[in-house]
């Protein structure tokens, strides 16, 4: 995240370049920022690596993660965002690799990855309608991709399967 806060500082000088400051506010308040935080820190950092749980037990980490990600959004607030949404984790227990990785002999789903992705996005989407009300003129929304993913897993004939 810090790099992508790097690169988007560097883009807002650019901006201010051939636009000018005033546009430049203008164009960086109007646009939708998206955030994807969660999915890649839990099914790739703490459940696969491994080395964050000797650190964190799940909950500590969801608070983590959500510092983190909260400390994001604040950042770009102040570098002009406005509106900003933030996905929340995906349902990673069904994920392929980590079924592969987590799931035993049989690859079945893994459950605890599922309940530690439903945990960090229950203490996101508090964290986020929190920033909501507390930077002004802002539009801070949490993006639920956890429960469409899920029903498309469990339920493909809806889909067209």
């Amino acid at each position: 995240m810090a790099d992508q806060l790097k690169m988007f500082k560097e883009y807002i000088e650019k901006l201010k370049g051939v636009v000018g400051e005033n546009r430049a506010n203008f164009i960086l308040a109007n646009t939708l920022f998206l955030i994807v935080a969660g999915s890649d820190d839990l099914a790739n950092t703490y459940f696969t690596i491994r080395t964050r749980q000797l650190h964190y037990d799940i909950p500590a980490y969801a608070d983590l993660m959500v510092k983190g990600a909260s400390d994001f959004v604040k950042e770009i607030y102040q570098l002009g965002a406005r509106r900003i949404g933030v996905f929340s984790a995906a349902p990673i227990g069904y994920l392929p690799s980590q079924k592969t990785l987590g799931g035993g002999v049989f690859r079945k789903t893994n459950e605890k990855y599922n309940e530690a992705a439903k945990l960090f996005n229950s203490k996101l989407s508090k964290e986020l309608d929190y920033l909501h009300s507390n930077l002004p003129n802002s539009r801070v929304i949490y993006i639920d991709i956890y429960s469409p993913l899920l029903d498309i897993i469990l339920k493909p004939q809806k889909y067209g399967k």
